[in-house]
C-alpha cells in the first residue's frame, strides 16, 4: 500500500508564510514600478516649475505626449462616453399617471463661458419663438469642446456643423451621432460639412495649428491677424464655399435659431453676408477675438443694430446679439 506523508502543522505555517512574504515582495515591486514611473512622467510634465525665467510650464504641459493624446481621445468620444456613462445616468420621474410621468436627466453646459444656457433660458423667457430650431456653427472643431451646437442637438434642435478639417469634423460626427433623432421619428437632421465658408468658392489653403485642442486653424492668409502669436501648424488644402452657395446648398431658411461663428479672422465676412443676404438667426454667437483688425467690436454692434438686432452680452471672447425684428 502506497503511503502518504503530510507536512507538519509547523511545516505548512512556514510554507503559508513564505507564499505570503513572496507575493508582498512581488505586491511591493509592481508597486514601486508604477510609482517611479509616474514620478518620472510628472519629473518631464512639472519640470519646467522648479525653472526661474521665461519658462512656460503651461505650454509645457500643453506639448506633453500623453496631454495631448488624452485630449486626442477624450475629443474623439471618450468625452461624450464619460458623460452618457456619469451624469446622463443620474435622472428624475417627475408627474401623476403613468402616462404623465416625464424623466428629467441632467446635463452639462459644454459651451465656453455658458453661452448655451444663457440664450437658453433667454428663448424659454419668450412667449413665441418664431424661428426653425436650427443652429449653424462655423467652426464647430470637434463638436464637444466649448461647442455652441452640442447642447442645443441634445434638446433636438437641427444642425450643420462646418469644420474644414477633417480629423476634427469626424470626431464632430461621432460626438453628436448618438443623440440624433434617438426619440423623435426623424424630425431631427444634423450634418458635418467638412468645408471652410470665405467670401469665395474653390480651393485654399488652410493652417492647421498646433494648439493643444485643434481649434485655432485658419485660411493661410488670414495669419496678420495673430501678430502677437505667430501662427505655426501644417497647411493643408480645403474647398471653401461662400455663404450664399452654402445656404442654398443646404436649404438654411430665413428665419433660423442660432448661428455661432468662430472662424478665426473671416468671421466678420461671414457674418455680413448672412445679415446682407437678408439672414436674421434668433441669436448670433460672434467671436471677435481675431475679427478687430478688420472691425472692431463697436462697429459690429452698430451694424447689427441697424439690420434689427441688439447686443446681449458678452460672453469670454463671444458677443451674443438677439434679433428684435420678428414677432
Amino acid at each position: 500500500m502506497r503511503k502518504f506523508s503530510f507536512l507538519s502543522p509547523s511545516q505548512s505555517l512556514k510554507w503559508i508564510c513564505l507564499i505570503i512574504l513572496t507575493f508582498l515582495v512581488l505586491e511591493l515591486l509592481l508597486f514601486n514600478c508604477f510609482i517611479f514611473y509616474g514620478l518620472g512622467v510628472l519629473h518631464r510634465t512639472f519640470g519646467p516649475l522648479l525653472n526661474i525665467g521665461d519658462v512656460d510650464w503651461k505650454e509645457d504641459l500643453k506639448q506633453a505626449r500623453w496631454v495631448r493624446e488624452l485630449v486626442y481621445r477624450g475629443k474623439a468620444g471618450g468625452f461624450v462616453s464619460l458623460l452618457q456613462d456619469t451624469v446622463e445616468r443620474v435622472y428624475m420621474i417627475e408627474g401623476g399617471g403613468s402616462e404623465g410621468k416625464k424623466i428629467k436627466t441632467f446635463g452639462i453646459d459644454v459651451s465656453h463661458s455658458g453661452e448655451f444656457l444663457y440664450i437658453y433660458k433667454h428663448i424659454l423667457a419668450r412667449r413665441h419663438f418664431p424661428y426653425a430650431r436650427l443652429v449653424v456653427d462655423i467652426g464647430a472643431n470637434d463638436g464637444l469642446l466649448s461647442s455652441n451646437s452640442f447642447n442645443f442637438i441634445q434638446m433636438g434642435w437641427s444642425a450643420l456643423l462646418v469644420e474644414p478639417q477633417a480629423s476634427q469634423a469626424e470626431m464632430a460626427a461621432k460626438n453628436v451621432v448618438r443623440y440624433v433623432n434617438p426619440y423623435r421619428d426623424n424630425n431631427q437632421t444634423v450634418k458635418v460639412i467638412k468645408n471652410v465658408i470665405s467670401n469665395k468658392s474653390g480651393v485654399v489653403s488652410f493652417l492647421r495649428r498646433s494648439d493643444i485642442a485643434d481649434m485655432e486653424g485658419h485660411i493661410a492668409e488670414e495669419e496678420v491677424f495673430y501678430p502677437d502669436n505667430p501662427p505655426e501648424g501644417d497647411i493643408i488644402q480645403v474647398v471653401s464655399i461662400t455663404v450664399k452657395r452654402f445656404t442654398s446648398k443646404y436649404n438654411v431658411p430665413k428665419y433660423f435659431g442660432v448661428l455661432s461663428i468662430d472662424a478665426e479672422g473671416t468671421g466678420n465676412q461671414i457674418l455680413h453676408s448672412f445679415i446682407d443676404l437678408g439672414f436674421r438667426p434668433g441669436y448670433i454667437i460672434y467671436e471677435d477675438l481675431h475679427e478687430r483688425a478688420f472691425e472692431l467690436p463697436d462697429l459690429t454692434e452698430k451694424y447689427l443694430n441697424e439690420n434689427g438686432y441688439r447686443l446681449l452680452s458678452r460672453r469670454g471672447w463671444n458677443l451674443i446679439f438677439c434679433h428684435q425684428a420678428r414677432k
